[in-house]
């Protein structure tokens, strides 16, 4: 049967908002079901979905040049065209829109870890977020963008590069967007530390435009004021030793151990002698395992550990 101009125009339309909906991580087996059976009732909506599919992959080329009968369309004149080129450029911009509206109305999903918790989320794009202990961030994933806010705590993101969809991270006033990489982020009332694994992030403080590019091997903190540390040099096998359940520490003061150790349990540590507080401690310790770090720390130190409940007080010897 032979499918009639009005019928191409709606079933475009009809693809149009597939494919919209079929880019959101919100679109369940139910949906995903009701669109195969789309696909099987004409043989023109498999044709239409791929029409959509494959506009949008050119976007980014459509961008840069004029589509035919754009302006046309944006003139006062309220004509009737028949022309399937203005008819498709007229669906594209129609689908753009029904995207940016999306993406303005597309709610976050929330995650969050307790303390000494660990959790993978595999998100739609295929990127992929690990969150460490006692950590909270929103996913927001539409058509036009991929946007985490990290609350508090630490992360590791592994993206999916897509150049004409930005996958960015917002910890307070910074915003650290991907160009294709591997990077870990972590936020607390310190201020937030930025390591690059693989790749290289743009970093944006506060609303400015112009971003300062970290590439991998380095990492940059930002202090709660806004303020910028001088960008080092990393240890990615110690950023990262956290996936494994690891703590690493190079001549590290004892009181940033302590405090690192604090994150994974429900313990405080307390210094009977200030002084023990400036004492340095190398080594890997298990992060979820705490008798073994106390028992290697009244060995290599000259410390009595002594535990009252959830506190534990440090003694010299």
């Amino acid at each position: 049967m032979k499918v009639s101009k009005l019928s191409q125009d709606q079933i475009l339309k009809q693809a149009a908002t597939w494919f919209v909906e079929l880019q959101s991580e919100y679109c369940n087996d139910q949906r995903r079901q009701a669109f195969a059976q789309w696909l099987l009732q004409n043989p023109a909506h498999q044709q239409a979905y791929d029409d959509i599919a494959s506009l949008w992959g050119n976007l980014d080329k459509l961008k840069s040049r004029e589509v035919t009968g754009l302006n046309a369309a944006r003139s006062a004149r309220p004509r009737i065209r028949r022309n399937g080129k203005i008819l498709t450029g007229s669906l594209l911009l129609a689908t753009l829109l029904t995207g940016a509206w999306l993406d303005f109305q597309s709610p976050g999903t929330a995650y969050q870890t307790g303390i000494g918790e660990l959790q993978t989320v595999q998100l739609a794009d295929g990127s992929q977020l690990q969150l460490n202990t006692d950590t909270k961030l929103s996913v927001r994933l539409s058509w036009w963008r991929r946007e985490i806010e990290l609350r508090q705590g630490e992360a590791m993101f592994n993206v999916a590069h897509q150049a004409w969809r930005p996958f960015t991270v917002r910890t307070g006033s910074l915003q650290i967007e991907d160009i294709g990489t591997v990077f870990n982020v972590r936020h607390d009332n310190h201020g937030t530390a930025v390591s690059v694994l693989e790749g290289e992030v743009a970093l944006h403080a506060g609303n400015s435009w112009f971003g300062e590019n970290l590439p991998a091997g380095f990492s940059r903190k930002i202090d709660p004021s806004g303020h910028w540390q001088n960008s080092e040099k990393t240890n990615s096998e110690q950023v990262a030793a956290w996936l494994n359940g690891h703590l690493l520490f190079d001549h590290t003061p004892l009181t940033e151990v302590v405090a690192e150790l604090e994150r994974y349990h429900a313990v405080r540590f307390a210094f009977a002698d200030p002084a023990l507080a400036k004492q340095t401690l190398s080594g890997s310790f298990n992060s979820a395992d705490l008798k073994p770090f106390l028992q290697a720390l009244e060995k290599v130190l000259p410390i009595r550990v002594q535990r009252q409940k959830q506190t534990i007080v440090l003694y010299s010897r």
